[in-house]
């Protein structure tokens, strides 16, 4: 094994290490600009600041705005959904009046009309909160087809 020479051993105090490791400074326009928003936040958050504000990042405070519009899309949804229901109903009622159309064809309407109001239904329990004049329209679409049903069974509009 080869001893070291004392001599040719160079002992760089930790300071001076530090102080050489400085971070440089970017020709790049721009860099910084992460460094200036970083220590921006970072006085904002120490205790002691005088800014009563809340210092959390805009994305996650919007977080309930954009659920909230979620929400609203879906009722807008289920609402559109409900006047396609309505305007079956009334083809419906035109389908019984017209002398051209079958029982036989107005049944399966009727089917149709019975099993998207189900589907409504369904959907309309997984939309929170509830609002009630949704379910006001909803339960009377119900009571309609559920009527029909049962006349068009019991057969009043035959002959």
């Amino acid at each position: 094994m080869s001893e070291m020479d004392p001599q040719n051993i160079k002992i760089q105090h930790p300071d001076a290490a530090v102080k050489t490791k400085q971070p440089q400074k970017s020709s790049v326009p721009g860099s910084g600009e992460f460094q200036k928003l970083l220590n921006d936040q970072a006085q904002k958050q120490t205790p002691g600041t005088q800014d009563n504000q809340s210092t959390s990042l805009p994305e996650i405070t919007s977080s309930f705005k954009a659920s909230r519009l979620n929400l609203e899309l879906d009722t807008n949804l289920f609402t559109q959904k409900i006047e396609k229901s309505m305007m079956l109903l009334e083809s419906y009622a035109a389908w019984l009046s017209d002398p051209k159309k079958s029982l036989k064809q107005t049944q399966g309407l009727l089917e149709q009309l019975v099993s998207q109001t189900r589907t409504l239904e369904e959907e309309f329990s997984s939309l929170s909160p509830a609002d009630p004049e949704l379910t006001k329209i909803l339960s009377q679409l119900q009571t309609t087809i559920k009527v029909e049903q049962i006349k068009f069974n019991r057969g009043d509009y035959l002959g």
